[in-house]
C-alpha cells in the first residue's frame, strides 16, 4: 500500500513541479513522501497536522463546516494541505511543497493533480484506516 501511495507521490511531484509531497495521518506521521533531501518530512507533517487542528478548532468555535485544503502563500513558497477524510474518526493529510504560483492557471493546475492524488490514493488510505 505505502508502495503505491509513493508511486502517486512521485507522479505527482513530475506532474506538479514540486519540492515535495507527503501522505501523513492526522496526527503527524508520515506514511510516504517525495521530497528534495534538505526538506525534513516530519516537520512538514508536523506542521501540516498542527494547521489542520488548528482550523478544526476555529470551525468548531465560528461554526464553519469541515475544512478541506489549506494554502499558504510566503513570497516564493507555496504550501498546500489537503485533508482527506476517510470516516468521521479517520482523516489523512496530503501535503506538498512548490514554488508561488505565477498565475491563476497554475495554481488552478496545481489544485486538479493534488484531486487526481486524492482519487488515486482513496483506496489505500482506506485500507490503511483499518489497521
Amino acid at each position: 500500500m505505502v508502495g503505491r501511495l509513493d508511486l502517486v507521490l512521485k507522479e505527482l511531484n513530475d506532474n506538479g513541479n514540486f519540492r515535495a509531497s507527503l501522505f501523513a495521518t492526522s496526527a503527524g506521521l508520515v506514511l510516504a513522501s517525495q521530497k528534495e533531501e534538505d526538506i525534513d518530512e516530519r516537520a512538514v507533517a508536523a506542521m501540516g497536522s498542527l494547521l489542520s487542528d488548528t482550523a478544526y478548532k476555529a470551525s468548531e468555535e465560528i461554526g464553519l463546516s469541515d475544512v478541506m485544503s489549506m494554502k499558504i502563500k510566503y513570497k516564493e513558497d507555496f504550501i498546500i494541505m489537503r485533508n482527506i477524510i476517510i470516516n468521521k474518526t479517520t482523516e489523512f493529510l496530503l501535503a506538498v511543497l512548490t514554488k508561488l504560483p505565477e498565475s491563476e492557471e497554475i495554481e488552478k493546475y496545481t489544485d486538479q493533480l493534488l484531486d487526481w492524488a486524492e482519487e488515486n490514493s482513496r483506496a489505500d488510505l482506506e485500507k490503511l484506516s483499518t489497521l
